[in-house]
């Protein structure tokens, strides 16, 4: 009976962390869990143009995670995969965020935002480029690397590199 219970309780923490996964996914929460050697060769995301893509982790971590970002008109989809063996080439989509209606004067950035002045490659930003090295956000998201999704972030003290911007 005890065994049972110990069942039924992992089952429903294992339920209650698939349950938070693809929650800002949108339409392409199709993509979570499949697996790729070539991001630009999803099958899901053809008709989608690749915008970016960022390692995440430090080099020397034994698995890599990796964002990639695709644009399709004025939506954008952000996925977060992992290598869980860098001795091969597949890829494991782990959690995506789609981010619909982007004016043409906005950008996704990833891998270069902070918070409080601190670097935080976990964070995507939606902002307006400005004449500044850092440039606020107007909606952020963080991919949490224990829990493997993606969740709103405050947009409090959160700004992302500028990198179109010269200082000269």
């Amino acid at each position: 009976m005890k065994k049972v219970f110990l069942l039924a309780i992992f089952f429903a923490c294992q339920f209650q962390l698939l349950a938070q996964t693809g929650k800002y996914a949108g339409a392409m929460k199709k993509l979570i869990g499949k697996s790729y050697t070539d991001s630009r060769k999803i099958k899901d995301l053809s008709g989608w143009q690749f915008r970016e893509g960022s390692v995440i982790t430090p080099i020397h971590n034994v698995e890599m995670i990796t964002v990639d970002v695709f644009q399709k008109g004025p939506t954008y989809v952000v996925f977060f995969s992992v290598n869980e063996d860098t001795a091969t080439n597949k890829y494991l989509i782990l959690d995506a965020i789609e981010i619909k209606n982007v004016l043409k004067n906005q950008q996704i950035k990833t891998a270069v935002c902070r918070d409080n002045l601190e670097e935080n490659v976990e964070i995507v930003g939606l902002v307006k480029p400005g004449k500044t090295e850092f440039i606020k956000v107007i909606k952020a998201w963080r991919f949490n690397r224990d829990k493997r999704r993606v969740e709103i972030k405050s947009i409090k003290n959160v700004d992302c590199l500028n990198e179109g911007f010269d200082a000269t």
